[in-house]
């Protein structure tokens, strides 16, 4: 018989695989759109606004890069939320000081959260290059310890990525779930009922 502690434990599930996965996504995107604001902030603030044509484009990239910059951020935050969830659940311990995963997004919520505290003394231009910088670092510390924490624990069960990690979550409907054999009994059955 053998103890609890002799058991191997389970491979990582695909859905915490996957959540892994769309949280560096997420993440990479986000960075990118908010670098993106520096230069189109501080075009729109160095150019007087020429004509309404002008004007109305600033308006518009600055609404499309703030529907960018949410949705990004919205799905960062769901998928670590999920891969957080799912990383407590395995049962391969965790490294002394802890998953560096939990402390890369807990360095990206505090970068996150100090980009909007502008400092005194700095021009709006040098205090939105300071907030982007952080934010960009945040992201860095937040990737490297999503990524280092799941080959932590993939090194630790033994296992590589499962095959159904590479494209949906195992609770979603596949093509495969729908196109199930017809079972013939079923079949009669509907016959039967219809005519009847």
């Amino acid at each position: 018989m053998s103890s609890d502690d002799d058991r191997v434990p389970a491979p990582p599930s695909a859905d915490w695989e996957l959540a892994g996965k769309r949280t560096i996504r997420f993440a990479i995107a986000y960075a990118l759109v908010a670098v993106l604001v520096v230069p189109s902030f501080a075009w729109a603030t160095r150019n007087p606004v020429g004509g309404v044509t002008v004007a109305a484009a600033v308006v518009i990239v600055g609404i499309v890069l703030s529907a960018l910059l949410l949705g990004a951020l919205l799905g960062l935050v769901v998928c670590a939320v999920v891969w957080l969830v799912q990383t407590a659940r395995p049962a391969y311990g965790s490294p002394s000081a802890g998953h560096l995963g939990y402390w890369g997004i807990g360095a990206f919520v505090l970068l996150f959260a100090a980009a909007y505290v502008r400092p005194g003394g700095l021009r709006l231009a040098d205090a939105l290059l300071l907030a982007a910088g952080e934010r960009l670092l945040g992201v860095i510390l937040l990737i490297a310890g999503v990524a280092h924490t799941r080959r932590w624990i993939r090194r630790r069960s033994g296992t590589d990525v499962p095959v159904e990690a590479q494209g949906v979550m195992s609770g979603q409907v596949t093509a495969e779930g729908w196109s199930t054999g017809w079972d013939p009994d079923v079949a009669r059955d509907i016959e039967r009922r219809r005519r009847g």
